[in-house]
């Protein structure tokens, strides 16, 4: 997980996106298209369903006891929630 305390970023692949570090709240763009980030169901600012996705299943694989299952319902659900108007 990318951090950064002048820059708002990607918690997956650490683009630096337009706004605030996600620390202290408000809202990222994306560099390229000026559309909102979305925030991963973990917290933090995502760039893309693929970023949304993979950071989900990154701190989900470090939980105890997990294996390499689906994502729980809950953040299966917020991905669906955050990607659902860009299909």
């Amino acid at each position: 997980m990318q951090s950064s305390q002048e820059h708002a970023v990607c918690r997956v692949c650490g683009k630096i996106l337009k706004g605030k570090p996600y620390h202290l709240g408000g809202t990222a763009y994306h560099p390229e298209t000026g559309e909102r980030c979305r925030v991963n169901h973990y917290g933090g600012y995502v760039c893309s369903s693929f970023c949304d996705r993979r950071a989900s299943e990154e701190l989900e694989g470090s939980f105890p006891g997990a294996g390499s299952g689906p994502l729980s319902c809950f953040a299966q659900r917020s991905l669906e929630n955050n990607w659902r108007d860009s299909r």
